[in-house]
């Protein structure tokens, strides 16, 4: 029997929470796990561990879940579904708030490609751009001074 929130568990959580609050949000899970994203699926995890941890049979279910189980993952969410019914409950706001900073936060594309500034000579037009993969904005325009 668990003991404590595992991050597999808590992941099974967000997981669940994701399908429920932000549709096709679970997909991105796993593929962007950065530093802040396992940290609001810890806490996400937490406040669900919290709610449930005096359920044996909930945290067997969810000790199934975190080994992929499929029948446990499946008994999960329906479990969850059931508890995240009324939309208006603080649990289910918290609930949701977090699905929604995980989904900001596996959303976000970290862009450190550097910027080049071109000087067109005589046209006193300059752009600058990003040079990196995939990079297509630019800003710039024409500034003319009056004689």
């Amino acid at each position: 029997m668990m003991e404590i929130l595992t991050l597999a568990a808590a992941q099974a959580i967000a997981k669940i929470a994701l399908d429920k609050f932000i549709e096709g949000g679970a997909g991105e899970l796993g593929k962007n796990m950065t530093g802040a994203v396992t940290e609001k699926v810890k806490q996400l995890g937490t406040v669900v561990w919290n709610r449930i941890k005096g359920n044996h049979r909930a945290v067997e279910v969810l000790q199934g879940a975190a080994e992929n189980k499929p029948e446990a993952l499946t008994q999960l969410k329906n479990y969850l579904y059931s508890q995240w019914q009324d939309e208006n409950s603080e649990f289910v706001r918290e609930v949701k708030t977090l699905a929604d900073d995980i989904h900001f936060e596996l959303t976000q594309i970290e862009d450190n490609s550097p910027m080049t500034v071109n000087n067109y000579g005589g046209t006193n037009t300059n752009y600058q751009t990003k040079t990196g993969k995939d990079n297509t904005n630019y800003f710039g325009g024409t500034h003319n001074h009056g004689k």
